[in-house]
């Protein structure tokens, strides 16, 4: 199918069945949209209220458009498939520990793929993998097991969090005391057990399921 960048392309329009789909698995309004996406909020009821209409969105709205929910422009538009289950609302994006990382670069972190999360999250949840032996315990993590992770869940003593401190990205426990936030480990043989939070660490969110609730 031939894309124009002025707009115009025969047929009908899919664009504003794909985006309302994609806006409710997300749980997104129209101004939460234009809010993310630098694209204004007329601009976006317009887009969904043409649906009869053969005339599509530039390209440059739909990408950003897409950019903020997670697919390409094409398929946005239509002209490339989207898997059902990405607009299924418990599906998260699978990333891996290098996306968490400081880049000099504006490229988005790469799609991994989708897992569904079995309990409750916000919509900037996402899986990760476990890396290392750091949290091995009884009851804590094997490598390679999936985190679900929830930004929005507040960081609170005593729980699991993934933290970027300094250009390092670290999983593990919070431990707040009078003295000041600390990171722990759960393995008891890992070399650097305990080690005191910066106060310019950036929570990347809290394990909220990994193979039970946490």
């Amino acid at each position: 199918m031939t894309h124009m960048d002025d707009g115009s392309t025969a047929g009908l329009n899919p664009v504003a069945e794909i985006l309302e789909a994609l806006m409710r698995k997300h749980r997104l309004n129209q101004t939460d949209l234009a809010n993310r996406s630098g694209v204004s909020q007329p601009g976006i009821n317009r887009i969904l209220k043409e649906r009869s209409k053969a005339k599509q969105p530039r390209r440059e709205t739909l990408e950003k458009i897409a950019a903020v929910l997670g697919v390409t422009p094409d398929q946005l538009a239509g002209h490339e498939p989207i898997p059902a289950r990405m607009l299924n609302r418990n599906v998260v994006p699978v990333r891996a520990w290098e996306d968490l990382l400081p880049a000099d670069s504006s490229d988005k972190p790469d799609q991994r793929g989708w897992l569904a999360c079995p309990i409750e999250h916000s919509d900037e949840t996402f899986a990760l993998p476990v890396l290392g032996d750091a949290m091995r315990a009884d009851d804590g993590y094997r490598e390679g097991e999936i985190l679900f992770i929830d930004p929005a869940a507040p960081p609170a003593h005593g729980k699991d969090v993934v933290v970027l401190n300094g250009t390092t990205a670290l999983f593990r426990r919070l431990v707040v005391t009078s003295e000041g936030r600390f990171l722990t480990t759960l393995n008891p043989a890992w070399p650097t057990p305990i080690i005191q939070l910066p106060h310019d660490a950036v929570f990347y969110g809290t394990v909220i399921f990994s193979g039970r609730i946490r």
